[in-house]
């Protein structure tokens, strides 16, 4: 794979999203303001074991270059749709800063999976050099897309470049994926130490790693909890051992709030009573549930309590992606030159991913829980703790 000589700005985190929460997950300056909303979509890399990457400096030749005003910047949103507050708002707001900026913008929106292929090729023919394609289910058409216009640059949020299926990297293709079970645990460990009932549960919209990714760590972090405290705080909906638990599945699984809503209280008639939804709109619904039965959730993707004020006191936390941030970047880098051929991965060194401030809730979490998440979020980055380790 070729790895790029400069490094690319992908990993640097907006306002909010670097803003240290209490527990100081967040080491370094802002750059970009987020959007706000939350949802979630597949990705094809492994927790574990992720594909070269670009690693995430702030800021980058790239990302500090001189704005080309000629060049066509565009995303290509998956299903799900603009205002779902999540995944394909957050890279509205990326294409939107573009724009601000002096590029010239474009997007298509799917309404179903048969829609892909046409919508990427609505955008070339629009004359877009730079085209996000949001979301794993895109994933073939982007790949298609890629190899058939070597001059066009490429990028796929939360999902890599595949190279045991598809062959090297090219160098049209930038993927941008997030290491999110890093965030995720931290949010769990934080669960775990702030549920009154020791019980939290869990589901995804559909079994992907960009959604499993989540509740690996949520799992983790519990799990690091009860050894480091003797407890047995338990996980429901899902066991990233044997990576089998619950999910909405169906035709909608990302846009079914009442879906949410019912099985929020499926988990709160288990004992649970703090709920980490990672089904984008879906989970919008569990979240309302858990505030209004006076018990906490945990958001996906972005700060949610800022997306969904109404719900600000039921959230705890929220796991999150730099999703607006890695678009920009992307379409900055591609129009100083460097139209890809690596992989971003954003992780809690390179402040890629990173929980959200406590908010309403801060003066609830004891200091000792803060400084323990401290420590945890430095062992992780560091390596010293490996999150595999501690699925069981």
């Amino acid at each position: 794979m070729h790895v790029p000589s400069r490094l690319v700005a992908l990993g640097a985190a907006s306002a909010i999203l670097i803003a240290a929460c209490s527990s100081g997950s967040a080491t370094q300056a802002p750059t970009t303001a987020p959007t706000t909303g939350a949802s979630t979509a597949p990705s094809t890399a492994p927790a574990s074991q992720p594909a070269e990457s670009m690693a995430a400096e702030s800021p980058s030749a790239a990302a500090s270059s001189a704005v080309n005003t000629d060049w066509k910047a565009c995303v290509a949103f998956d299903t799900g749709g603009l205002g779902d507050k999540g995944f394909n708002d957050l890279a509205k707001k990326g294409l939107e800063d573009a724009k601000a900026l002096g590029y010239k913008t474009s997007f298509s929106e799917a309404k179903s999976a048969s829609d892909y292929a046409a919508n990427i090729q609505r955008l070339m023919d629009e004359g877009c050099q730079s085209i996000v394609v949001v979301g794993f289910n895109q994933t073939k058409a982007t790949v298609d897309a890629t190899l058939a216009n070597t001059d066009i640059a490429f990028s796929l949020a939360d999902a890599p470049w595949d190279e045991t299926a598809n062959g090297p990297t090219p160098p049209n293709f930038t993927g941008l994926d997030f290491q999110v079970d890093e965030a995720a645990t931290l949010a769990g460990y934080l669960a775990a130490g702030f549920s009154k009932a020791g019980k939290i549960g869990t589901y995804g919209g559909q079994q992907f790693p960009g959604v499993t990714r989540f509740m690996d760590g949520l799992d983790a972090g519990i799990n690091i909890y009860n050894e480091k405290k003797g407890k047995t705080v338990q996980l429901l909906g899902w066991d990233a051992g044997t990576q089998k638990g619950t999910f909405v599945g169906g035709s909608n699984p990302w846009g079914d709030p009442a879906k949410g809503e019912q099985l929020a209280k499926e988990f709160i008639s288990q004992g649970a009573d703090i709920v980490h939804p990672v089904s984008g709109g879906t989970g919008n619904g569990s979240i309302k549930a858990m505030m209004e039965a006076g018990k906490w959730a945990i958001g996906v993707d972005t700060d949610q309590a800022l997306s969904l004020p109404q719900y600000s006191k039921a959230l705890l936390t929220s796991a999150q992606k730099g999703i607006d941030v890695a678009v920009l970047d992307t379409i900055k880098k591609n129009s100083g030159g460097d139209l890809g051929g690596e992989n971003y991965l954003g992780t809690l060194a390179n402040n890629g991913v990173l929980i959200s401030p406590f908010h309403d809730l801060d003066s609830q979490i004891p200091a000792d829980l803060k400084s323990e998440l401290d420590q945890l979020k430095s062992d992780i980055a560091s390596g010293t703790i490996k999150i595999k380790d501690y699925f069981k």
